[in-house]
């Protein structure tokens, strides 16, 4: 490829290099001008780009310029590159490297060299190469109009890098909020990992993740993302020394394993979780840049607060699970056995009155109704350690409603309406799920009922709770009776009513209403006229 004329270097040209955010575009489209404008044969560009080692670090010696090449083959470009070695390249250490265009003699083909170095804040990022000059070499006017595209270059490389960097931290921002959302119920530390470990591979690019633990024999595989094959577990135990360390030394790891080069970053939280996040990287891969550290580092951090998070949370959970149980068994004790050992009592009193014959029978069906009561207490307590305390009151009542499909025969429509699962504390769910478990006995009991309806609503600041059913009705006796007068009094007690009343065409319809805010005494006002207008309804 033979670049033809040397016309001077015009605006359009440094427009077309300034008007685009990526590196490796800038600079192709540099090296094609610059080549035109100056009569060169060939462009070469290498990067070298002394970012990619850390704050305090020196470039490691293999880290040769990465070359792309116009007008010849890469491996001509690099024996040029090397030939010329350092001169005129990068200056005297520690100095800011020269930013004017130098003209360099290539021994082996005996003609000019023109350099033109970019430079990114105060740093050579990389040197455009043109060869081949027309005659031996380049003209003065030439050398003079193409003196301005490495400043221009160096300008629109900066920018690309700004814009890239900010791209960069904007989808790391993302993924971190992703890690956030990670924390939701039953708090699994798994879901957390995982998510660490997608976002390590997004954000480093690397080939494959592992969030890697090492205990005093060996190193388990938490979390992974990427190309995970079989040989990941062998790779794993080749570094579970380095990793070892690593953990406990709270450092950085860099390995190489596999034949590619790998980069671990500690993750460790105060309670949740200690290991390494490790980073295979592909061997055409360059070094973590200062930005790649920076933004690992953070993300990393940021995992670990959360896994603390979460650790907490599960505390917290299995806090209020023990709770639970203790909150359970004192009331197994102190009301379901007290209840059965009455109960005794009572049948043993009754048959000793028949045996004396003044019994009237009355004791065995009092003994019954209080063995029903009971079973209904176990029944709610085995239901409690079955369930926990579940996040969504809308599947406690769709469980509910599959629980008592063999006792009617068929399983109960569920409605709700509004914000129940948000504006529901737990306390009120409590009481409701207690509520709709006694009436969806009562219609099981003594309905005959072939279908039933349950919905559960928020509306205006009120939480509402209604039953209907098709069944026999309720007699007048069984409205005064003992659950239904229970259940009014929890509704009371919160503010709220309980209304019953036949349904349409035959069957009842059964409302509990109970505010959603702690009630007052104006709060009992509202409730009692609220009652009036469900009950007109």
């Amino acid at each position: 490829m033979v670049f033809s004329g040397a016309p001077e270097l015009r605006r359009s040209d440094l427009l077309a290099v300034v008007s685009v955010l990526d590196v490796d575009t800038v600079l192709e489209r540099a090296a094609t001008i610059g080549a035109a404008r100056a009569g060169a044969g060939a462009a070469v560009v290498a990067v070298v780009d002394e970012r990619a080692a850390g704050e305090g670090e020196e470039a490691e010696p293999d880290d040769a310029p990465r070359i792309t090449a116009q007008g010849t083959d890469r491996a001509t470009a690099r024996a040029v590159r090397e030939r010329l070695g350092a001169a005129g390249l990068h200056g005297s250490p520690g100095q800011r490297p020269d930013h004017d265009v130098a003209r360099l003699h290539d021994p082996v083909s005996g003609t000019e060299v023109l350099r033109v170095p970019v430079v990114v804040d105060g740093r050579l990022f990389a040197d455009l190469l043109l060869l081949d000059p027309p005659g031996e070499r380049f003209a003065d006017a030439d050398v003079e109009s193409i003196s301005v595209l490495g400043t221009v270059t160096g300008v629109a490389v900066r920018n690309a890098l700004s814009y890239h960097l900010n791209e960069r931290r904007r989808e790391a921002a993302e993924l971190t909020a992703a890690v956030d959302q990670s924390v939701r119920p039953p708090f699994a530390l798994t879901d957390t990992l995982a998510q660490v470990a997608r976002g390590a591979l997004r954000i480093s690019g690397a080939r494959s993740v592992a969030v890697v633990s090492a205990g005093p024999h060996d190193a388990d595989v938490s979390a992974s993302a990427g190309q995970v094959g079989d040989e990941l577990g062998g790779l794993v135990d080749d570094l579970a020394d380095q990793v070892r360390a690593a953990q406990a030394g709270g450092h950085e790891l860099v390995a190489t394993s596999g034949g590619r080069r790998v980069w671990g970053v500690p993750l460790s939280s105060d309670h949740g979780f200690s290991g390494v996040v490790l980073m295979w990287f592909d061997p055409s891969r360059g070094r973590a840049t200062a930005e790649d550290r920076t933004l690992l580092t953070s993300f990393v951090r940021h995992g670990a607060l959360v896994l603390d998070h979460v650790a907490l949370q599960q505390e917290r959970q299995h806090a209020v699970l023990a709770a639970d149980r203790d909150r359970i068994a004192r009331d197994l004790h102190d009301v379901v056995i007290q209840r059965l050992y009455a109960t005794a009592l009572r049948l043993r009193a009754g048959a000793r009155a028949e045996r004396q014959g003044h019994g009237d029978g009355e004791h065995v069906t009092e003994a019954i109704r209080e063995i029903g009561d009971s079973i209904r207490e176990i029944r709610g307590a085995i239901f409690a350690l079955e369930r926990g305390r579940s996040a969504s009151l809308r599947s406690d009542v769709l469980a509910l409603a599959r629980e008592y499909e063999s006792a009617l025969g068929f399983v109960p429509v569920v409605r709700s309406w509004g914000a129940v699962d948000s504006l529901v504390g737990q306390d009120l769910a409590d009481q409701a799920t207690v509520v709709l478990r006694e009436l969806l006995s009562n219609c099981a009991r003594h309905a005959g009922a072939g279908r039933c309806e349950v919905d559960v609503s928020v509306e205006a600041g009120w939480f509402g709770l209604q039953v209907s059913d098709d069944g026999r009705g309720m007699s007048a006796d069984r409205v005064a009776g003992n659950g239904l007068r229970n259940l009014r009094t929890r509704a009371e007690d919160l503010g709220g009513v309980l209304v019953v009343e036949p349904a349409e065409p035959r069957g009842t319809l059964l409302r509990w209403r109970v505010p959603l805010a702690p009630h007052d005494e104006a709060g009992r006002s509202s409730a009692s006229s609220s009652a009036e207008g469900v009950a007109g309804a």
